[in-house]
């Protein structure tokens, strides 16, 4: 109870030295319109109601963020801890990071160009909310940039003296500033972010984007910044919160997740020029479709509040992988399949050889002691029909052995590394897998696995740190237990995404990339972890993981092995987590494709901090 109730003080003197400086901060902008009310401009006839209609508007947004301290307490007991819907969560989290923030005077100032743009005249009506916001950052080297004809803007409003300036172009298209050398004078900032007139701006938000650009002398400063967003309603309530994964240049040519919430720097404008960009997204997208990628940064906090006005994106048709038109125009894939008996698993995994195929199949079966006739029976018909060849490895079973002793005696460019457990049950599919494997900046592919039961098994894998010393590392499967026709938050059933490793149930690749990964590591991971370690060094080594959302790929997830662990499989599991958290630190501390405020893996729907059972 005492722990309690100074958890409990301690919240309410963040809050109340929160409200103290909102306090202050309106009693400076009471006395700056009481300097106008006595001007010559103001007693010649400018409305005193402007100037009430700005302060109310400068205010706005100080006065929702004091609703934290204001709101009575409910009359239903809960957890106070707890928020209870978004709006709350967010406004307890601008609580804490401002109540935590304290000045950086090691930090470099960098410098901001803010471009706010509307459709039309009627668009700016919105506009004194956005520059309010903006003069209520904490860090004030921004220079604001508006394209287009602006409504009369109160002086006060239009004073940022105290940052960079403000200056108005009612000719400049926003969409020119990223096609345009000769619009680099337009703007002087180091980096350049754009906001919808309407758009709301954390009070700490250029902070948080100025601190995310120092990274420390050995790291490179990220030339795009991302940040979460959501929306304002009606009456500029928070709703509708974007709490979105890191950069992800796959998903974001599938559905705009970033919208306006980012900030590219002056090297990214230039060096991504070929004529004016449809739209935001379409630059962005010209972005992520080149293989080599700026150094990114993703900020999980709210940032942005972009108006109720602006329509929610739309999950757009997956872009055609360009690829071979005829069966002799594909590569030939090298199918490797580890077997120890269970040949009702097997002849289900190999059903797709009879499917009208558009490649020629390699297979090759890496067989751990097998002792069933039967098991000898098939191989013998397997190799009738397709030319299936058998590798024998009669030894204790070692996952990442039998895959590199398949892979070393097969020659085809393209690899299918497949569990027996996986079932591929409609035609097509391969084919979609092979096109994305040729893009040269892919390294490993994987997909979407469903259970016999038509749930999800497996969409992509998620990291972070274990609970206990024999459990260092959770290797998570994204909403595993979803129903079939679940899209999952921010379409991650429906969308290609990328994430640090795909499960090694099925991998599919280019042999160039297996040789210079140097295959699988047969000592340290001899049962698991070896996808996973395989995948984040094809990741280091520059390359993308990716998981398809494949309709039609089963996996009966541990068939052959089984589901229980014995004492030698559980040492060999703690083993392989030491070496994975001591090989691999940062990305089991710092997964960047999970938003640590979204809880997908190992659960059937998405938890957040509000939900009912609450992201951990």
């Amino acid at each position: 109870m005492k722990a309690e109730l100074a958890a409990k003080d301690r919240k309410i003197i963040s809050l109340e030295g929160m409200v103290a400086q909102r306090e202050r901060e309106i009693r400076g902008l009471e006395a700056a319109l009481a300097a106008v009310y006595g001007s010559t401009t103001w007693r010649l006839g400018a409305p005193l109601r402007l100037a009430k209609g700005l302060l109310g508007k400068i205010t706005h947004v100080a006065r929702r963020e004091q609703l934290a301290v204001n709101e009575q307490p409910s009359p239903v007991a809960r957890d106070e801890t707890k928020p209870a819907n978004y709006p709350e969560w967010q406004r307890a989290r601008l609580a804490q990071r401002l109540a935590a923030t304290q000045p950086a005077a090691a930090l470099w100032h960098h410098f901001f160009t803010v471009v706010i743009f509307a459709a039309g005249r009627e668009g700016m009506s919105d506009l004194p909310a956005t520059l309010a916001s903006l003069h209520r950052q904490s860090h004030r080297n921004i220079e604001v940039l508006i394209a287009g004809a602006v409504p009369e803007l109160a002086p006060e409003l239009a004073d940022f003296s105290g940052h960079r300036g403000l200056f108005v172009d009612p000719a400049l298209h926003p969409l020119d500033l990223l096609a345009s050398p000769a619009a680099d004078r337009l703007w002087r900032g180091s980096h350049l972010t754009f906001a919808r007139a309407g758009t709301e701006f954390a009070p700490d938000a250029f902070a948080l984007f100025n601190a995310a650009l120092d990274r420390g002398e050995n790291a490179s400063a990220p030339d795009l910044i991302i940040c979460d967003h959501d929306r304002l309603d009606d009456a500029g309530e928070v709703t509708a919160p974007s709490l979105v994964p890191g950069w992800d240049p796959d998903f974001l040519c599938e559905f705009d997740y970033v919208e306006t919430a980012f900030a590219a720097s002056r090297a990214l404008v230039a060096a991504q020029r070929a004529g004016r960009p449809d739209s935001l997204h379409d630059w962005l997208c010209r972005i992520a479709r080149q293989p080599r990628q700026p150094v990114t940064r993703h900020i999980a906090e709210p940032l942005v509040h972009i108006p109720a006005s602006i329509p929610q994106p739309v999950l757009q048709p997956a872009r055609p992988i360009a690829g071979p038109a005829r069966a002799a125009e594909l590569p030939a894939l090298a199918i490797v399949i580890p077997n120890r008996n269970k040949p009702e698993l097997l002849e289900r995994c190999v059903s797709f050889l009879d499917f009208e195929n558009r490649f020629r199949p390699e297979v090759v079966i890496v067989d751990n002691a097998s002792d069933e006739a039967a098991v000898r029976s098939l191989y013998r018909g397997l190799h009738t029909r397709y030319g299936a060849r058998v590798v024998q490895m009669d030894r204790s079973f070692n996952f990442s052995c039998m895959i590199n002793a398949g892979v070393a005696v097969t020659s085809a460019p393209l690899l299918l590394l497949l569990n027996n457990d996986v079932e591929i049950t409609a035609p097509g599919l391969l084919e979609t897998a092979m096109a994305h494997a040729m893009r040269p900046e892919v390294g490993v592919i994987g997909s979407r696995l469903m259970y016999p039961d038509g749930t999800v098994q497996h969409a992509g894998m998620l990291l972070r740190p274990g609970p206990t010393e024999e459990t260092r590392v959770r290797s998570e499967h994204v909403l595993r237990g979803a129903p079939a026709t679940a899209d999952g938050y921010l379409y991650q059933l429906r969308t290609i995404r990328n994430y640090q490793c795909v499960t090694g149930a099925l991998h599919m690749m280019r042999r160039d990339v297996f040789d210079r990964l140097g295959g699988f590591d047969e000592v340290a991971f001899p049962v698991e972890f070896g996808d996973v370690d395989f995948c984040l060094r094809a990741r280091r080594a520059g390359y993308r993981v990716i998981a398809l959302p494949l309709d039609g790929v089963v996996h009966r997830e541990s068939s052959t092995r089984g589901r229980e662990s014995p004492p030698d499989v559980v040492a060999m599991r703690t083993a392989a987590m030491k070496v994975i958290v001591e090989r691999w630190p940062e990305a089991v501390a710092d997964d960047p494709c999970r938003n640590p405020w979204v809880e997908v893996g190992e659960v059937a729907q998405p938890r957040f901090p509000w939900s009912a059972e609450a992201a951990s």
